[in-house]
């Protein structure tokens, strides 16, 4: 617009130099009506170069041709600049367009990935370079195809176009492991995404070092179960020959005080056993259900206590709390030991009753809480568990309870009886 004006404003005031030369050379002093009836008349041919129209005209003619190559210096002038500008403006952003496209190749060159877009039918549409040199097939060959075209397996396209309209439909990226027909050794994973409405871009990398290595260590923790379940099974089937020893020399023992002393300890060893018979049963090796251990502790107890002169009923009250190895033993032997004196001393012969053993865990506090309770005689006037009182039983607990570093507390159960209960902490391992 500027130029245009430019060129404009010179032509114009020329033009009105020239119609006011015209006119000056055609006014004079007696100018009337009569002249204008001689204006309409032919104008007599120029004769000479003195003619002033012919000077008007010559002068009209300079002007003109001064001021359109100063319009036209100007226009180039403010031309070339626009077009310096416009330029520099240019390479300005040719230099941002290479910088781009540099770091872009920079990083696609880094990648190990196969990178390719696909419609929403799976079908192949374009593919970016990247620094591997994985390729099975080309990749030109890829285009306008669909996985089972190209090699055949059904399946993967299905998880392909499955993928895609997950991704499409907004759920984020679908990552799913393939292999293919060609190369079954070698495996792939695949992160497909939203590119555009009907675009999505896959990322496929090869993980065949990460998939065989993932195999080795699995073959190596199973080798490793094996053994952990072949070591427990030999520890239970050594400490039930032990705990058949001491049963055949119980039996061989003439005083009853004798033959209880060979039982004790038979069932201290037996419910050390139930611990390993519990792990290997288990397909964890570090931790064993409180429930199901000592369930099965409370049954053989009541097995070796029974007697015909009197009826005890046990009761296990457990929630869902697990007893890592080292807190699942010792406190396997306390239950032992307190369920044991319950049984010898808290009821006369002839008579019945009822022992309870309650189990809760709290998960926040790491605590576990492990309760023996009965509604027999209870416990002796005076009577100071800490201080071991109570013979050799007592004083396994409050060695087993100074090994946890727990709490023991005694009391007076709500039926009458006696009630003793231990506080543990379970350990935290890495």
């Amino acid at each position: 617009m500027k130029a245009r004006l430019a060129v404009a404003c010179p032509l114009i005031v020329s033009c009105v130099l020239c119609f006011g030369m015209l006119m000056s050379c055609q006014s004079d002093a007696g100018y009337s009506q009569a002249d204008d009836i001689a204006l309409i008349q032919p104008v007599p041919p120029v004769l000479s170069m003195s003619d002033p129209r012919v000077t008007s005209v010559f002068v009209l003619i300079g002007m003109l041709s001064a001021s359109a190559a100063i319009s036209s210096g100007i226009s180039a002038f403010m031309l070339r600049k626009r077009i310096t500008v416009q330029h520099v403006e240019l390479q300005e952003k040719i230099a941002q367009l290479e910088k781009l496209e540099a770091e872009h190749n920079a990083v696609l060159s880094a990648l190990p990935d196969l990178i390719f877009i696909y419609d929403t039918e799976g079908r192949f549409v374009d593919y970016m370079k990247s620094g591997t040199g994985g390729f099975a097939v080309e990749p030109a060959q890829f285009l306008g195809k669909t996985n089972e075209d190209i090699f055949g397996d059904s399946e993967l396209h299905q998880r392909l176009v499955q993928s895609i309209k997950y991704a499409l439909a907004g759920q984020g990226p679908q990552v799913f492991n393939y292999s293919l027909p060609i190369a079954p050794l070698e495996h792939y994973e695949s992160r497909v995404v939203r590119l555009s409405a009907d675009r999505a871009l896959a990322i496929n990398r090869d993980i065949t070092e990460r998939y065989w290595a993932e195999e080795r260590v699995n073959a190596s923790l199973l080798e490793k179960e094996a053994l952990l379940k072949e070591i427990h099974h030999r520890v239970k089937n050594n400490m039930q020959i032990v705990s058949s020893l001491l049963s055949m020399q119980a039996a061989r023992a003439r005083d009853t005080y004798d033959k209880d002393l060979f039982v004790d300890s038979q069932n201290r060893i037996r419910t050390m056993a139930m611990v390993h018979d519990q792990l290997y049963r288990s397909r964890d090796f570090s931790s064993i259900s409180a429930r199901d251990y000592l369930s099965d502790l409370i049954s053989g107890l009541e097995a070796s206590w029974t007697r015909p002169d009197r009826w005890i009923r046990t009761t296990v009250d457990a929630d869902d709390t697990v007893l890592e190895l080292d807190l699942a033993v010792p406190l396997g032997l306390i239950v032992n030991e307190l369920v044991t004196n319950a049984y010898k001393y808290a009821f006369a012969p002839g008579s019945t009753g009822n022992i309870v053993l309650v189990v809760r865990g709290d998960d926040q506090t790491r605590k576990v809480s492990v309760s023996v309770s009965d509604d027999g005689a209870g416990f002796p006037t005076g009577f100071d568990a800490i201080k071991g009182e109570g013979g050799m039983g007592f004083t396994i607990i409050n060695a087993l309870v100074i090994q946890l570093k727990a709490t023991l507390e005694t009391g007076t159960s709500e039926s009458g009886g006696a009630l003793v209960r231990i506080i543990a902490t379970r350990m935290d391992h890495p």
